[in-house]
């Protein structure tokens, strides 16, 4: 018996990457904090997806040719976003392309690419998690690749929230890295993959748990006062998220799982050049102050995002059939 499709994680990729979107391009006021508290599940339930996904694939062949299809992609996004700040530079006249020695370290060991999107560090993440799984599975058991997890987590809390609560304040990259962040909850998708028969909770536990941890998301934030890029609280909650998609893999078929299913990369890589290039328009057209304009930009972002996603991938689905 083959395998069983899961639906849902489409679905919940679907709505992460939404999420993403208005992570970055932010609602003005209160609306927009609220809205980046919650949303902060996004980028972590993407590396959980891998991380699951990669537990079928310790066999080797697999994971090389995932190593092989995110390099591909991060290549061709960054290519993509320089021709990107190139235009806005030749229409525009707003961009910057200095890269200093300091800036190159800080894009090879934190993963934060300096002279194209800052969003795109994640795709750098990923990478680099995905080569250091590759080595380091060969020399440790899952148990203590899991105790290595746990670690991450523990150095990002103290990395953010921790040293915050002292008084101290860390970069971020610091802690928003390949290592401490992507390799955590890449590792507890794995996690949730090799013991998901063991987990007995119902549907009405993990939503309750799901709904509790993201209201205590907004309210860490406004204790706290500050973006930490992972609330403390996203971790049960977006843990929850994954645990609803392993357990109800036939639900949520629709537009949102196709979404998630066909477009959730294309979004990721297209948000940030959309949202720059609307923010640009706004800064020519006067209404870059102007409320309602500001109100309708993650509006606009997120249609466009869609809709442009879903071309981009209806054309390579032609392309891949013409070749074929």
């Amino acid at each position: 018996m083959g395998k069983q499709y899961n639906y849902c994680l489409d679905y919940i990729k679907g709505i992460a990457c939404i999420f993403v979107v208005w992570m970055h391009c932010e609602f003005p006021g209160i609306l927009g904090i609220a809205v980046q508290a919650v949303s902060r599940f996004s980028v972590p339930l993407f590396f959980m997806v891998s991380g699951y996904f990669c537990f079928s694939s310790n066999g080797g062949s697999n994971l090389r040719r995932k190593i092989g299809h995110v390099a591909k992609i991060t290549f061709y996004s960054c290519l993509f976003y320089l021709c990107f700040k190139l235009f806005l530079h030749l229409v525009f006249q707003n961009q910057s392309f200095i890269l200093s020695f300091q800036k190159l370290v800080r894009w090879m060991v934190f993963n934060t690419p300096p002279i194209v999107a800052g969003q795109y560090w994640f795709l750098f993440a990923l990478l680099y998690t995905y080569i250091f799984f590759f080595i380091i599975r060969r020399f440790c058991s899952n148990r203590s690749l899991y105790l290595l997890a746990a670690l991450m987590f523990i150095i990002y809390i103290l990395l953010a929230q921790g040293t915050h609560l002292a008084g101290i304040h860390l970069p971020n990259h610091l802690y928003r890295n390949w290592l401490v962040e992507g390799y955590a909850f890449f590792m507890l998708g794995h996690f949730l993959h090799e013991y998901q028969d063991r987990i007995n909770v119902n549907n009405s536990t993990i939503i309750s748990i799901m709904v509790v941890f993201t209201i205590l998301c907004w309210l860490e934030r406004y204790i706290l006062g500050r973006d930490f890029g992972v609330n403390i609280c996203t971790i049960p909650q977006v843990t929850a998220m994954m645990l609803y998609a392993i357990k109800n893999p036939m639900r949520h078929k629709g537009m949102i799982q196709e979404l998630g299913k066909r477009c959730s990369m294309f979004v990721y890589i297209l948000h940030p050049a959309i949202w720059h290039l609307t923010e640009s328009v706004y800064k020519n057209a006067g209404v870059s102050d102007n409320m309602t304009a500001l109100y309708l930009m993650p509006i606009i972002v997120i249609i466009a995002t869609i809709l442009i996603s879903f071309l981009c991938d209806s054309v390579l689905i032609k392309t891949n059939r013409s070749y074929a």
